[in-house]
């Protein structure tokens, strides 16, 4: 009887303590939504719309059924990334809107860096991944060539890439129109 005085509490406790977990989590990026809004992720691109209301052009690639194309040409790029089945509608600083899927890589960012292009007033960011995430993007440079992937922070495309054999060395350059003071604040929050 006094075995079972001792031995119910600390069953008790083991029990709570399973269900409840230690308290830590992981992401490993492989789930469809939005990751913490500081971790940078590549993600393949499904599709692309842009719409340019000047001429009244619109573009679309790859094709995609009409009813995700109805989504992506009513998408307000000042909400927040939407799924879509399976994937998530969001849009870069042109009002470009992006189909997208699954994190290839989410964080794992080692550096990163502003740089000037030549010696204008054009700069761009020159990403390092950590070894993990370097092993990840060489696999996909072998695996995925030719495949858009778009670089993703705070809920909006910074850019979109072609996956190519540059990237086996775990470096990216993320472009855009910047100037140094617009490069320099996305290299902090890249690398936060």
């Amino acid at each position: 009887m006094r075995v079972l005085r001792i031995l119910a509490p600390l069953a008790l406790v083991a029990g709570l303590v399973a269900a409840c977990g230690n308290g830590s989590s992981s992401d490993s990026g492989a789930s469809t939504g939005v990751a913490n809004s500081t971790t940078v992720q590549l993600r393949p691109v499904s599709a692309r719309y842009i719409q340019n209301p000047a001429d009244g052009q619109e573009q679309l690639g790859p094709t995609v059924p009409k009813d995700l194309l109805g989504a992506m040409k009513s998408y307000d790029c000042s909400s927040q990334p939407t799924e879509l089945q399976g994937m998530l509608l969001e849009c870069d600083s042109t009002g470009t809107v992006f189909l997208l899927q699954s994190p290839l890589l989410s964080g794992g960012v080692a550096s990163a860096v502003p740089l000037e292009i030549g010696h204008g007033q054009e700069w761009y960011v020159k990403l390092t991944f950590d070894q993990q995430a370097a092993a990840t993007l060489s696999k996909a440079a072998d695996t995925m060539p030719g495949t858009d992937l778009a670089v993703v922070l705070k809920g909006k495309v910074l850019t979109a890439l072609i996956v190519d054999s540059s990237m086996k060395d775990g470096h990216i350059g993320i472009t855009g129109d910047f100037d140094k003071q617009q490069a320099t604040t996305i290299a902090h929050e890249l690398a936060a």
